[in-house]
């Protein structure tokens, strides 16, 4: 291997002096001001940057490695031999950089021009430089790679796969720096002009929404995932999406919960006292649609009720933790996912791709309260009837669109979802509720086009309705309502979920 430079500017020093060591025989090694030192002291030979331009660090550091001599050693390629030897530059084969610790300051208190200060300039400029001439400069941009690209070096078995994974990581870093600071100074404003996003670490997921497709799960940089999975098999594109569609639920519950998810909508809710009874009454409400379903717990999964869990198909679960005992029991069943999670916030953005672009909204984190609701019955609501319509909208706000929930207290009896028709969900929830529908009350997730749902609902015992106003008939349902005597009351806000 021809010797050549290596220029190395390490915010973060871990491992770099063992690195150079390993390499020292093929380069010949030129660095910034406190890694230089570092080198100096492990008797590894090295050039000062300053030294080596014939130019000074200027501006209190900011201004070190932007130099001809050192960005024209990396561009420069075989083909251009004779314009460096006329220009006195000698070619790098190797710049290990990472860079400032943007998103480590923000993440802390700090001020702006702390912030500012973290911008890192010449050590992105030093990355892209090299991964864009990758066939002549290995680009090392993480210490995580330094390991094999040593072995590489001194086996002499570097390859043009190798140099271009090496770039194409070096772009994606440069890429996702960016975006944090992108986003970090477009934070006050309400919607920037164009939109951009950064992931990493890939986790393997077991298929996709089907077998045939694959899945990936990737990770906000600055976060870990929001699950850990303890036993069972490796968890599928489906499981996370029904895991959060559970835990979303659970955000807006109170007492002990449980939420029965079946392809993304819930359809059984129940909180209670005990985490015992919360599943038996949300098992209740529809016990043939939970076979095979994802079920999320706001509370550690006691022995009584994995006996209870271990007694039916459950194809997944999620909580924030297992007791010691459940645990045993539930792990008989070796494919059962088990997973737990802590400190889940509802992601701030709701993102979906369509042909040629992306839809971004904020998330619906709205919480109904009695203050958004609007009697607009002859009859009023009762305290209880109030408490429970409210109980109903924050389950039918998470049951896919055309969506109707039929609940008593904190557990529902019948839920509707993903219907073409109003009265189709509404007639759903009802056929699920069955003679319980009796004295219970009903959540629409949206207005009823015509008085059809809430003649339903009164013919099966409904005493007092919730739903979004907007229907040019709305007087219909208001009719319809009085003509029964039940209460109906509005809601300022909407739950569609499509």
């Amino acid at each position: 291997m021809e010797r050549r430079q290596g220029i190395i500017s390490v915010f973060d020093k871990d491992g770099i002096v063992e690195f150079c060591k390993s390499v020292s025989s093929h380069f010949d090694f030129i660095s910034t001001g406190k890694t230089a030192t570092i080198l100096k002291a492990s008797q590894i030979p090295v050039t000062k940057v300053s030294d080596f331009t014939g130019y000074p660090e200027i501006l209190g550091g900011r201004v070190k490695t932007l130099h001809p001599n050192i960005l024209g050693g990396i561009l420069g390629t075989t083909k251009q031999k004779s314009e460096l030897e006329q220009m006195n530059l000698h070619p790098f084969g190797l710049v290990v950089v990472n860079l400032y610790p943007f998103e480590q300051i923000i993440s802390q208190q700090h001020s702006t021009m702390d912030a500012i200060e973290n911008i890192d300039i010449g050590g992105v400029t030093l990355l892209r430089a090299a991964a864009k001439n990758y066939h002549e400069v290995l680009v090392v941009s993480s210490p995580s790679d330094y390991e094999r690209v040593a072995a590489a070096i001194t086996n002499e078995s570097i390859t043009q796969e190798l140099r271009k994974e090496l770039a194409v990581k070096a772009f994606h870093h440069t890429a996702k720096y960016d975006i944090a600071i992108s986003h970090y100074f477009s934070s006050d404003l309400k919607w920037a002009s164009s939109f951009v996003m950064g992931f990493e670490n890939p986790q393997e997921l077991r298929y996709g929404e089907n077998w045939h497709q694959e899945a990936k799960y990737y990770l906000n940089p600055s976060v870990d995932p929001f699950y850990k999975q303890i036993h069972g098999k490796e968890v599928s594109y489906n499981n996370l999406v029904d895991f959060s569609a559970a835990i979303g639920v659970l955000s807006e519950l109170e007492d002990s919960s449980c939420v029965i998810i079946k392809h993304t909508s819930p359809c059984g809710v129940a909180s209670a006292n005990d985490i015992e009874t919360a599943f038996d009454h949300a098992f209740a409400t529809d016990n043939l649609s939970a076979f095979g379903s994802a079920m999320g717990f706001n509370q550690s999964i006691t022995e009584p009720l994995a006996k209870k869990l271990n007694a039916m198909f459950v194809d997944a679960i999620i909580a924030p933790e297992f007791d010691e005992q459940a645990i045993g029991i539930l792990t008989k069943k070796k494919k059962l996912i088990l997973c737990t999670f802590n400190d889940y916030k509802i992601p701030d953005l709701t993102i979906r791709l369509v042909p040629n672009g992306i839809l971004v909204q904020p998330s619906d984190s709205h919480k109904i309260s009695e203050a958004d609701l609007k009697v607009v019955s002859k009859k009023s609501p009762s305290k209880q009837e109030i408490a429970d319509l409210i109980f109903a909208w924050k389950v039918v706000k998470y049951a896919k669109s055309n969506a109707a929930v039929i609940s008593t207290g904190t557990r529902t009896l019948g839920v509707g979802m993903g219907q073409t028709s109003r009265i189709g969900a509404v007639e759903l929830a009802l056929k699920r509720a069955g003679a319980r529908a009796d004295g219970a009350v009903m959540a629409s997730d949206a207005f009823f086009p015509y008085r059809d749902s809430i003649d339903a609902a009164v013919k099966e015992g409904v005493s007092a309705v919730v739903a979004p106003g907007g229907s040019i008939r709305d007087n219909e349902s208001i009719e319809a309502a009085d003509d029964a005597g039940i209460s109906f009351v509005w809601s300022s806000v909407r739950a569609f979920l499509h």
